[in-house]
């Protein structure tokens, strides 16, 4: 007698097939009936559908299949360069032959927003060779002609999430303190657009920090940065306009070094006709 907790052979593999499975699908699976049947099915469809594609050289074989761990069919048979296709199951509800139908849609990088090629459907009691010729037919020119671009959109999303990585790498050296949105850990989200960092904390051990927090916000491509500063004292704001009118990024400035001068509360501060004078209490402006 065979043991009981041993699956069938078929169902043995159709468990191979599944993506990522949890302890519980895999017993129920092996409890249920109608879920194994159910399972052995979707798997010989996946497997049949790889069969032929590689029978037919397509896009060069290298197709392979797997299942969603889950009571209704989704089978996704892939290329191993990034083609897939996905077949499922939503009309189980339905009566009759309506009932055995299955969405076929193309798969593409995720992210994606293009056009896509539009799904087909086929029964799922079809033999996996004449489902094969059906998509080949009926859902593969017009594939071919849009994956490129989800491809290409694919590439150019990595090498800008490679540079985001590159400056947010460069940016943890200068602030040690810096953290992804929510308090995220860098190494967790290394590819972020987005970093904050509080004043004081993370300085070398020895030294002190002024209280000036700040947020950095990256370009999808890394190629420009808006960096925001809070709590800066004004000498050190002083300084820092400074430097960016002499590197040319400030524009509507006289040409000459901004003078050092100290702004106290309630201090009138000389200017051009009466101009720069405080308010009662307030601080004094700076006009240049």
């Amino acid at each position: 007698m065979a043991d009981p907790q041993t699956p069938a052979p078929d169902l043995a593999q159709a468990l191979a097939a599944l993506r990522s499975p949890d302890q519980y699908f895999l017993q129920i699976a092996q409890s249920d009936a109608e879920l194994a049947q159910q399972l052995a099915h979707f798997d010989a469809l996946g497997r049949g559908m790889a069969a032929a594609l590689n029978s037919r050289d397509i896009e060069g074989g290298g197709w392979t299949h797997s299942i969603t761990p889950a009571r209704w069919g989704n089978v996704r048979v892939e290329h191993r360069d990034g083609m897939h296709f996905e077949f499922k199951h939503h009309g189980s509800y339905r009566k009759g032959a309506a009932g055995r139908r299955l969405e076929v849609k193309a798969g593409y990088p995720h992210g994606y927003s293009g056009w896509h090629a539009q799904p087909i459907t086929v029964s799922m009691d079809r033999d996996p060779h004449a489902i094969a010729v059906d998509v080949l037919r009926r859902l593969m020119p017009s594939y071919r002609a849009t994956l490129q671009s989800g491809l290409d959109e694919a590439r150019r999303n990595e090498a800008q999430r490679r540079a985001r990585i590159e400056v947010n790498r460069l940016i943890e050296q200068v602030v040690p303190g810096v953290h992804g949105i929510g308090g995220l850990d860098p190494r967790s989200a290394p590819d972020r657009d987005t970093s904050y960092w509080p004043g004081s904390a993370h300085v070398p051990g020895g030294q002190d920090a002024l209280p000036v927090g700040g947020r950095v916000i990256l370009r999808p491509d890394a190629s420009e940065v808006e960096l925001r500063l809070r709590s800066v004292p004004p000498a050190l704001a002083l300084e820092l306009l400074e430097y960016l009118r002499r590197r040319s990024v400030v524009a509507g400035q006289e040409d000459r070094p901004l003078p050092r001068a100290r702004v106290i509360v309630g201090e009138l501060e000389a200017g051009r006709g009466g101009q720069g004078a405080s308010a009662p209490g307030g601080h004094a402006e700076r006009r240049s």
